[in-house]
């Protein structure tokens, strides 16, 4: 199986902060954002703190990937989360789609060729919660 991520929310660390802190704080959820765009530092250092229990923060987002793989590879995905989507676009590419919640509990659920690319491919977009999907997995 081959995945590349092709899209996802625009700042989605920032949109997982603000979920975070919408939780904590008085503010507008759209004041929390417009001021987390400016300090990428803050954003780090909130999504840094992001604990199992509170994986909602992490569906407020969607990601894109393309997937070349097998139908029966793409069963097998499909069994064993119901979070990741797939659409067919012929022969063996698929469009599949899920949010950061996905990604996080997939990957912890499973060890395998697939979860490690998959939660690789989440690296450059999300650092910060890339490096906590890969310290809960191992």
């Amino acid at each position: 199986m081959r995945i590349e991520l092709v899209t996802h929310t625009p700042d989605v660390e920032t949109m997982v902060a603000v979920s975070m802190l919408t939780t904590t704080s008085g503010a507008q959820p759209s004041t929390l954002h417009e001021r987390l765009l400016v300090n990428p530092g803050k954003v780090g250092e909130v999504v840094g703190r992001l604990e199992v229990q509170h994986g909602n923060v992490l569906e407020h987002n969607r990601l894109v990937w393309l997937v070349e793989a097998t139908r029966d590879e793409v069963l097998d995905v499909m069994l064993d989360t119901r979070f990741l989507t797939f659409t067919g676009l012929g022969g063996d590419r698929w469009l599949m789609s899920g949010n950061l919640r996905a990604v996080a509990e997939y990957a912890a659920q499973k060890e395998t060729e697939f979860t490690r690319a998959l939660a690789d491919s989440i690296g450059e977009a999300a650092p910060t919660i890339h490096a906590f999907i890969r310290r809960r997995s191992g």
